[in-house]
């Protein structure tokens, strides 16, 4: 009797021309469709979870580290970065760190780029003219046309910025500085009082220069951000010889946060120095990137539990049909636990097939799913993974074991209590009475 339960289960399922059958396709169907679908999305979402990361460590400054405001009765003030030279060359030695290179950016604002009686702001870095300076050599691998040369009066910018402001690659661009103009705003209103400020106000010059732009970067893999020299960053920052933070290249990005915690614990970074991370400075997308994946989850977990009803729906037609023989076998001595173990065990088959199948189901439409994208685009007008938001042309995919193995279980448990129920009713009916129906 070991194997009885099992033999039984099968001889319920093999294939006839009744309405049984039927309903368990159907149940199949259902598993297929629910796993097949958890599969695909899942993988996808973990995919773009994995691209969007390697693509912000793709451009972004690993780690940077800045001296720390000091507050006042007027604010905060601008940092005094005057050793920021020796932080520099302690943390270049450090083992787990592979560059560290000054970085000049703006504290209030970014630069406002006029073309044609049009003014953009764009947030820029000043970098170091050397091109052999790691994030310079990072950011070469995104270039699209042009060069990554910030040896003269140059700018470099995204081919989105470019169309964006009406430049193309060759053109001089009339750059004008918001931060000194905010300086000098700040510096009358603090030390004038309302008789001069008007006169004042009235001498308040705008800093700007004409800068070539020779580069354009890939807006889909390398950011918003434009670059200049750090020479005319620094004069259009009013940081005269300081810089905005010190970039740090690491070799193992992932654990940046670590990493920093141990170089305040050791002393190679001061106390009144910060720092912001990669991750930190994309938290939020970070964020809403998980938050929709166990979204996701949750959504689609109702399809799987759609399922489930399925299976049970045909558990319990079966035990209705096959009254009679339930009865027998409780008459001859068939325990309530053996009865429950066919319908499960038919439950569990059901699931199986239904998850094998949604498998193949989920990898057949990774394996697609870029020419179904461009499908969907000709014959609807409609983009299912446009650029502009996730940043990547393509679809990515990562099936995830452990992801796999959630949503496979999760089907198979969900399916096994849906025939439990059912089964368990089936195992306590009196052979007497069944016998007689």
């Amino acid at each position: 009797m070991t194997n009885a339960p099992l033999f039984l289960a099968i001889r319920y399922l093999k294939p006839t021309r009744s309405f049984i059958s039927v309903i368990t396709l159907i149940s199949m169907l259902g598993v297929m469709l629910g796993v097949g679908v958890l599969v695909t999305v899942m993988s996808v979402f973990k995919g773009w979870q994995i691209e969007f990361r390697k693509l912000l460590m793709g451009f972004e400054p690993h780690v940077m580290v800045m001296k720390l405001n000091n507050g006042g009765e007027g604010g905060p003030q601008a940092p005094e970065l005057t050793n920021w030279r020796a932080i520099r060359d302690k943390l270049a030695k450090h083992p787990a760190i592979t560059a560290a290179v000054p970085v000049a950016e703006s504290r209030r604002g970014g630069l406002l780029i006029e073309q044609e009686g049009a003014l953009t702001g764009v947030s820029v870095f000043g970098l170091p003219t050397d091109k052999d300076n790691a994030l310079a050599v990072k950011l070469r691998k995104h270039l699209k046309e042009g060069e990554f040369d910030l040896n003269d009066d140059n700018i470099i910018l995204t081919d989105a910025l470019a169309k964006e402001v009406g430049a193309k690659l060759g053109d001089t661009l009339v750059v004008h500085a918001t931060e000194t103009v905010q300086e000098q705003v700040r510096v009358i209103l603090e030390k004038e009082d309302d008789e001069k400020r008007a006169e004042k106000l009235d001498d308040v010059t705008v800093l700007s220069k004409e800068l070539k732009l020779v580069g354009l970067l890939r807006a889909d893999t390398a950011g918003e951000r434009g670059y200049v020299p750090m020479n005319i960053a620094q004069e259009f920052f009013n940081l005269e010889d300081d810089v905005s933070g010190i970039n740090l290249e690491l070799r193992d990005p992932e654990h940046a946060a670590e990493l920093m915690e141990s170089l305040y614990a050791n002393g190679t970074l001061p106390p009144e120095w910060g720092w912001r991370t990669w991750d930190q400075e994309h938290a939020l997308m970070l964020e809403s990137v998980e938050n929709q994946r166990i979204l996701m989850y949750f959504m689609l977990l109702f399809i799987m539990i759609v399922a489930a009803i399925c299976v049970m729906n045909t558990t319990i037609t079966v035990t209705v049909k096959k009254r009679r023989e339930i009865g027998i076998l409780t008459a001859l001595g068939t325990r309530a636990w053996q009865i429950i173990a066919i319908f499960v065990s038919q439950a569990v088959i059901v699931a199986l097939i239904g998850v094998a199948g949604g498998i193949a189901t989920g990898f057949g439409l990774l394996a697609v799913r870029n020419r179904f994208r461009d499908f969907v685009a000709d014959v609807f007008d409609r983009d299912l993974f446009p650029q502009d938001i996730y940043f990547l042309s393509e679809i990515p995919a990562h099936t995830d074991m452990a992801d796999l193995s959630l949503i496979c279980g999760t089907a198979v448990l969900l399916c096994v209590l849906a025939g439990l129920v059912p089964s368990w009713f089936a195992a306590r009916v009196d052979p007497a009475v069944a016998l007689r129906d």
